[in-house]
């Protein structure tokens, strides 16, 4: 993999590239992938876009996060369970500062959690959730997983963010879906969007990587602070120039 930006450069170190203006601060970064074509999917599942390059980047963003966060219905799809990472992923982890572990967040307002069991193993995710949430649902989850009420009638991603901040996860890593995405660039909660495109074309269909109500304003000013090709496919990093 080469670097095209910020600096030209070939045999990238993925931990050093992204960790660069991130493990310090942290935020909310999100990851997505889409195709030349613009589509979020292929067969319905982000995996059909995948290359080696971007399951590259996907696993260094990873290592690099104090949490992973989906919405459920990415959850459910793409069939999320306890992230366990290699003893050697584990030990790079270390290194930088980081936990062992990566706990995984899953966001969902109804609480209509039909995802993959394993997700539930070894103490549970953290599910984010509104007071809106049925209560007995909630003290039911709060069993098995950590219940995080995160505003009223709707998910508040900014106070999602200082409620994972005071649990020491401020490193957060998005990764979809198109949803949750959408409403986190809506709420200018997000700090930086890494998105990879992959040299595929899929056709009419397929949704977009953002989805949701349309916004109103202006749109969303990004700012690109580096790029990285691998075998035609090409890695954006994109820093959040402004606010809605």
């Amino acid at each position: 993999m080469r670097a095209l930006l910020p600096v030209p450069a070939t045999d990238v170190d993925l931990h050093a590239y992204y960790g660069a203006d991130w493990l310090e601060g942290g935020g909310i970064r999100a990851n997505m992938i889409a195709s030349a074509d613009g589509a979020a999917s292929a067969g319905g599942l982000s995996r059909g876009l995948q290359t080696p390059g971007d399951n590259a980047v996907f696993a260094a963003l990873r290592d690099l996060a104090d949490v992973v966060v989906a919405g459920v219905g990415t959850a459910r799809a793409e069939q999320y369970r306890v992230v366990r990472l290699s003893a050697a992923r584990r030990a790079d982890r270390a290194d930088l500062g980081l936990s062992p572990d990566l706990p995984t967040a899953v966001i969902s307002r109804s609480l209509r959690l039909d995802v993959h069991p394993g997700l539930f193993d070894d103490g549970g995710p953290i599910i984010v959730t509104s007071a809106a949430s049925d209560a007995d649902a909630r003290a039911e989850l709060a069993t098995r997983a950590t219940v995080l009420v995160c505003g009223d009638d709707d998910v508040d991603f900014n106070e999602m963010r200082r409620q994972l901040a005071a649990r020491g996860l401020t490193r957060v890593l998005c990764e979809g879906g198109p949803t949750i995405l959408g409403a986190l660039l809506a709420s200018a909660a997000v700090d930086e969007l890494c998105l990879s495109i992959t040299p595929f074309v899929t056709g009419p269909g397929a949704g977009r990587v953002v989805a949701g109500a349309p916004w109103a304003g202006a749109p969303v000013a990004m700012r690109l602070t580096g790029l990285l090709e691998e075998d035609a496919a090409l890695f954006l990093r994109y820093t959040v120039a402004g606010e809605r």
